[in-house]
Parts: C-alpha cells; sequence; structure tokens
C-alpha cells in the first residue's frame, strides 16, 4: 500500500474511534487546530436540527469559454460536508455549477442528466447524486453562498476517505459528461488546504 493509501486507512480508522485519548494525542490538543477553525463552519440547521460542517473555502475547477467571450468560464464549485443528526453522520459533496455566461440563449448550466466526475491523480470518482431534497438530507439552508444567481446547487453522496484522498491529491480536475461529450475543467482555486483542516477538524471530533 502507497503513502497515500496508508495515510487514508489510518484516518478512516481514527474518525469513527471513540477513544478520545487516542485522538488528544494525535492532535495534541483537545481542541481544533486555528487553521482548521478559520477553514470550517460548524452550525446548527435550526429548522432540521441537524449540525452541519463544512469547508470555509471550496474547490472551484473552470472551463475556459473564451469561444463566446473575453475571460468567460464555466465554474464547478465543490466541498466536502458533514450532517450530523443526533449522532448519525452522513457525508456529501455540496456543489454548485455556475457561469459567468448569460445562458439564456445558450445550453443551461447543469440538467439531471448530466454526470459530473472529480479526478484525483490516478483515481476518477464519478459523483452520485442524491435526488432527495436537500432539506430531507438535513440542510434547510444552503451551506455555501450562491456565487452568482443561477448557480445550480447539486448534492452528491461521499465518504470521508474520499476527502481525504482529494486534500492529499497532487493533480485535480473536474469532468461534465453531457450528451457523450465530456467537458474539462481544471482546477481553478485550490481549497485542497481547507479540505485538509476539514478532514483534521472531523478527526479531532469538532467543537
Amino acid at each position: 500500500m502507497n503513502r497515500r493509501g496508508v495515510y487514508a486507512q489510518s484516518t478512516w480508522n481514527r474518525l469513527f474511534t471513540s477513544c478520545a485519548a487516542f485522538a488528544v494525542a494525535l492532535l495534541g490538543q483537545s481542541s481544533p487546530s486555528s487553521a482548521a477553525a478559520e477553514s470550517v463552519n460548524q452550525y446548527l440547521d435550526e429548522t432540521t436540527a441537524a449540525t452541519i460542517t463544512v469547508t470555509t473555502e471550496p474547490l472551484i475547477f473552470a472551463r475556459e469559454r473564451t469561444d463566446l467571450a473575453v475571460n468567460a468560464r464555466d465554474y464547478i464549485s465543490i466541498a466536502p460536508l458533514e450532517v450530523n443528526r443526533a449522532g448519525s453522520r452522513t457525508y456529501y459533496w455540496f456543489a454548485y455549477i455556475w457561469s459567468t455566461i448569460d445562458k439564456r440563449n445558450d445550453e443551461p448550466s447543469a440538467t439531471s442528466d448530466d454526470q459530473v466526475v472529480l479526478l484525483a491523480d490516478d483515481r476518477a470518482m464519478v459523483l452520485r447524486r442524491d435526488t432527495r431534497s436537500p432539506r430531507q438530507l438535513g440542510i434547510a439552508k444552503s451551506p455555501i453562498e450562491a456565487p452568482v444567481r443561477g448557480a445550480v446547487a447539486m448534492v452528491f453522496s461521499a465518504d470521508p476517505e474520499a476527502f481525504d484522498y482529494v486534500a492529499l491529491s497532487s493533480e485535480l480536475q473536474m469532468q461534465l459528461v453531457r450528451g457523450g461529450h465530456n467537458d474539462d475543467f481544471p482546477l481553478w482555486r485550490d481549497g485542497r488546504a481547507a479540505m485538509r483542516a476539514f478532514v483534521q477538524f472531523l478527526i479531532g471530533g469538532g467543537r
């Protein structure tokens, strides 16, 4: 097993251990680091009574659309998310698909038939969209502010191991597959440091 695999496996084990002493020894303190505190937003959703934990800095991928206008781009923003309902934890990727292009006379930003693929080094993760409403998932209010009007929010099933793998990857890219055609979205704004802080925050048990 390579170094990343060993780290991911140990992270997975630590995340679900109930041994508080081990977490304290690992982190060297009982509370999250200042970096984690700045990179993680944790709050109570007053409508669903779920505790929401999300990064403050999503990964943003962009596809140049200079064929339409100068500095025009399509974007995919994606962030790891934990929903804690009375100790029952579920994990998601919360994403926005959006654009700086006026889509009224162009293709839509996203449709339910689109397939989203996250490429991390040598691994292709086909993201599985959760068709339930955000409120059914415990998210009554969007955990991340929409970047622009018309941004399409999507929620994908995930797990902590995937968060850890992506946070440690050297190369990241997204693909939007529609109508048999792949649109590549290179990494435009790096949020891997925030993701690493997010994973560490979960390991430490949060606030």
